[in-house]
């Protein structure tokens, strides 16, 4: 085949397979629209909670953890990478993982987190290790058994944040396991269909965040998230809001596999 030909070809492939990809995610989204979302009362229940980076536990679903400390749930985080940033120095990458790995104790601290599971893969290539990191949330499902797991909606634009949403879906699915899974947002809004009021904790949020300092000295996260937590309130007249979409493995794992079919093709270059 010519060049010219090969190149032809492989356009058109693109851009059917972007038209297709936008199609299919108009109609995801019209689709959970069509379920308004609800106001839920957080309940006593041992709580899963999957943070690719130290700070997304509180970024994301801080309030909520903090209602489910009120009632005595027990909680266990887990974080899946190293939080050495992708830093290829090893020295800076050794500093980086220090500074955060202590702030991420201040945090659990303060939490009253049950326990804390460090996986220590590789930060910021996680989706190298989707195969490794499933059967490493599968052995924290059976060990805690929890009923409520909270994890990246697999829509979350970052690429570690999909990661652990597919790894996530392919390990409760493959164990069986009959919990909610509650898909939470960072860097994308995602479609909610349960809300949690955090006005209460909006504060606390917040400060908690903010123990990430080394964080918040590349921007300002927690502006970010409460910012975020106070438009979604206003749906249902509240101060501050967490948003998620709440589902079980099944549908979970579905809406992660839309990631792997709505990849286009790359073009291989001439």
């Amino acid at each position: 085949m010519s060049s010219l030909m090969h190149k032809l070809k492989n356009s058109v492939g693109y851009a059917v397979r972007q038209r297709t990809a936008r199609g299919l995610l108009v109609a995801l989204k019209r689709a959970l629209h069509r379920l308004p979302s609800r106001l839920e009362e957080p309940i006593r229940a041992r709580v899963l909670v999957i943070a690719p980076h130290a700070d997304d536990e509180v970024i994301a679903c801080g309030g909520a953890l903090l209602r489910h400390r009120q009632l005595g749930s027990p909680t266990r985080v887990v974080f899946a990478t190293d939080s050495s940033a992708g830093i290829q120095d090893p020295a800076i990458a050794q500093q980086v993982r220090k500074i955060r790995f202590d702030e991420s104790e201040q945090v659990a601290a303060a939490m009253r987190f049950e326990s804390v599971v460090r996986l220590d893969l590789p930060d910021a290539s996680l989706v190298r290790h989707e195969a490794p990191l499933a059967t490493l949330l599968a052995d924290q499902i059976r060990a805690f058994q929890p009923d409520i797991i909270y994890c990246p909606f697999p829509g979350d634009g970052h690429a570690d944040h999909q990661a652990c949403a597919l790894a996530l879906a392919d390990a409760a699915v493959e164990l069986g396991w009959k919990g909610s899974i509650h898909g939470y947002e960072v860097w994308t809004a995602l479609w909610p269909n349960i809300m949690v009021d955090i006005s209460d904790q909006a504060e606390e949020k917040e400060r908690l965040i903010r123990l990430y300092a080394s964080q918040m000295a590349d921007r300002d996260y927690a502006a970010g998230a409460l910012g975020l937590n106070r438009y979604r309130g206003l749906q249902h007249r509240l101060a501050y809001a967490e948003a998620f979409y709440a589902c079980d493995a099944h549908e979970f794992k579905a809406l992660a596999g839309l990631l792997n079919q709505l990849v286009p093709e790359v073009p291989p270059s001439s």
